[in-house]
C-alpha cells in the first residue's frame, strides 16, 4: 500500500459530499499528499515553475504593430496583383476639343463587377469575353485552368455573383453564354 493518495482516492474525495480539504481526507486514510511530482511538461522544465509575467501594454502594442504591418503588406501585394483602374496615372486627360460622338465599338465591354476577381476568375472571364455571345463549355474552362471539370463550376458561380446584372447565362443545350 502506497503512502501517497492515488488517483482513485482523489476522485473519491472530489465526489464526496463532505466538505473537508484534501489534506484532511488524506490524514483520515493515513496517507500523504505528493507535492513534489516530476513533470514532463516542457514549459515547467524550461521556466522551472516560475510564472511568466507580461504587461498588457506590451502585448497590445505588438499586436497592433503586427496587424498594421500585415495589412500594409497585404495592401502592397493587392496593388501588385490588381492595380486599380481608377489610379491617377490610368485616367486619361480630357481633350481640349470636344470629340465627335461616335457609336460605341462592338469591342467596348461595359461589365460592372460587384467585387474584384481572383486570378482564376479573371482567366475565366477573359475566356468568356473572347467568346462573347458564344457557348462556352465547362470542359474548355477546365483545360484553360488545368483543373478537373467539377472545379470549374465554382468559378462560374462566383463570376455570376460578382457580375452586375444577368450577363452570364446557361445555354439551352449545355454550356454558358456571356452576353455583352
Amino acid at each position: 500500500m502506497s503512502e501517497y493518495l492515488s488517483k482513485e482516492e482523489i476522485k473519491q474525495w472530489r465526489s464526496s459530499l463532505e466538505k473537508i480539504t484534501l489534506e484532511e481526507f488524506a490524514a483520515r486514510l493515513g496517507k500523504k499528499l505528493e507535492h513534489d511530482k516530476h513533470t514532463n511538461d516542457i514549459v515547467d522544465i524550461v521556466l522551472k515553475g516560475q510564472p511568466v509575467i507580461s504587461t498588457e501594454d506590451d502585448w497590445q502594442q505588438s499586436k497592433v504593430e503586427r496587424l498594421s504591418s500585415i495589412a500594409e503588406r497585404a495592401y502592397e501585394r493587392e496593388k501588385e496583383i490588381a492595380p486599380s483602374p481608377f489610379l491617377a496615372a490610368n485616367v486619361e486627360k480630357p481633350a481640349k476639343k470636344a470629340p465627335k460622338k461616335e457609336k460605341p465599338k462592338s469591342e467596348d465591354v461595359n461589365i460592372i463587377f460587384k467585387k474584384s476577381l481572383t486570378d482564376r476568375e479573371q482567366k475565366v472571364f477573359d475566356y468568356f469575353a473572347q467568346n462573347s455571345n458564344k457557348v462556352v463549355y465547362a470542359k474548355d474552362l477546365a483545360e484553360l485552368l488545368e483543373l478537373p471539370r467539377d472545379y470549374v463550376y465554382k468559378y462560374i458561380k462566383n463570376l455570376r455573383a460578382k457580375i452586375e446584372g444577368d450577363n452570364l447565362k446557361n445555354a439551352d443545350k449545355g454550356g454558358f453564354i456571356l452576353s455583352l
